[in-house]
């Protein structure tokens, strides 16, 4: 027996998915558990955790984007705070060198190494510069004549009121700054460094971020919720809130509840407490739960006494029907009638049973027999009275 019981253990542990580290999903058999891909979870990752927004799965918890919260980073926050503004300037300048055809293709090895050499050099030219943070380049194309470059500068800015002016002085920093890196005749000598003509410095206005308070928030705001997002500007920060905001103009107060911001605009989620239920677009009614299940208790008491009622009087006026007709039902439902259409004066009973068969049988009354002439008396009925 204990042998039979041990072959038996041994035939279960074949059999289950353990044996041989059976993982759904992707994921891979580790150290007698399962390694589950991001975005799926359990003990064979058999569950899938969705993340929305953007979010990622860290193996416990979405891990959401800064614009987005909840367990699934389903809900976008009420308002962005900005102290620094993103953005850039497009400029362009002619590289000292001869153009070769593989830079048409960004994908080639001489584009990869023109891009590094050219990003460390505008680095160490804008890195130390003041009003704003180097950021970084981005060649947006490469032609001949030369080597001319278009390409973006990308910073960062401090918020203030004055930001619009505040980016021209920055362009204006960018150009002599690069123009003075070129003239400085010992600054290209090496091969590891390029050499950029003075007169080709230049920067281009058509690519201007628009840098309004509105245009500002319409960029941080979480990608589908940007119409509803506002500026409030202060003096080192701008604000950018909505309806959810608290102590703002014209913020919604759900009062017992939570305003939260959904593709379709604000709306409120009510709570509910131990003692309270709350309703309403505001979470403005408050209904006690003690109210709420007496009222539903008693309106279902309410449709059951009515439900009796119409079941009283149904049979109520079945029974009277049927002693006004001096019958039971049993007996109406034998005693149908249907006339015979193909003998005058006659009818048929199918309601005669017979040794429990049912017959047709056809009655003809003779009218002929029926004397005309005799008088027929009926006694008048008297009436009488009776004393108490």
């Amino acid at each position: 027996m204990q042998l039979l019981g041990l072959l038996g253990l041994l035939w279960m542990l074949k059999a289950s998915p353990w044996a041989t580290g059976t993982c759904d999903n992707g994921g891979t058999w580790e150290q007698g558990q399962c390694a589950c891909l991001p975005g799926f979870s359990g003990d064979r990752c058999q569950l899938q955790t969705r993340c929305q927004n953007g979010g990622q799965w860290d193996g416990l918890k979405c891990q959401c984007p800064s614009t987005f919260y909840g367990s699934s980073c389903e809900f976008a926050v009420e308002q962005v705070d900005l102290d620094v503004v993103e953005t850039e300037v497009g400029m362009e300048v002619s590289v000292d060198q001869q153009f070769s055809p593989d830079l048409n293709d960004n994908t080639s090895q001489a584009y990869r190494d023109f891009n590094k050499t050219f990003w460390n050099q505008m680095q160490k030219i804008f890195a130390d510069m003041q009003g704003f943070t180097f950021k970084g380049v981005e060649i947006l194309s490469l032609r001949n004549g030369s080597i001319v470059v278009d390409y973006l500068v990308l910073l960062e800015m401090p918020f203030s009121p004055q930001l619009e002016s505040e980016y021209e002085q920055v362009k204006t920093t960018l150009k002599e700054g690069l123009q003075n890196a070129s003239q400085d005749v010992n600054s290209c000598q090496d091969s590891q460094t390029l050499c950029f003509k003075p007169d080709s410095i230049k920067v281009n206005n058509n690519s201007k971020t628009e840098l309004t308070p509105a245009a500002i928030c319409r960029r941080a705001a979480p990608t589908g919720y940007e119409e509803f997002y506002f500026p409030l500007v202060e003096a080192t920060r701008l604000r950018c809130v909505t309806k959810c905001t608290s102590g703002v103009d014209n913020a919604i107060d759900c009062h017992q509840g939570q305003c939260v911001l959904e593709t379709s605009g604000p709306t409120c989620r009510c709570y509910s407490t131990d003692t309270h239920w709350f309703s309403g677009p505001r979470c403005e009614v408050a209904v006690h739960w003690r109210a709420l299940v007496g009222g539903l208790t008693a309106g279902a008491a309410l449709l059951v006494l009515l439900l009796l009622a119409l079941g009283v009087r149904a049979v109520r006026s079945g029974w009277w029907g049927g002693q006004r007709r001096g019958r039971s039902w049993d007996q109406d439902r034998k005693w149908f009638e249907t006339w015979d259409e193909e003998v005058v004066g006659t009818f048929s009973n199918w309601g005669f049973e017979d040794d429990g068969t049912d017959k047709d049988t056809n009655f003809y009354v003779a009218l002929e027999n029926v004397d005309t002439t005799m008088k027929v008396h009926i006694k008048r009925p008297e009436m009488t009275s009776s004393s108490v």
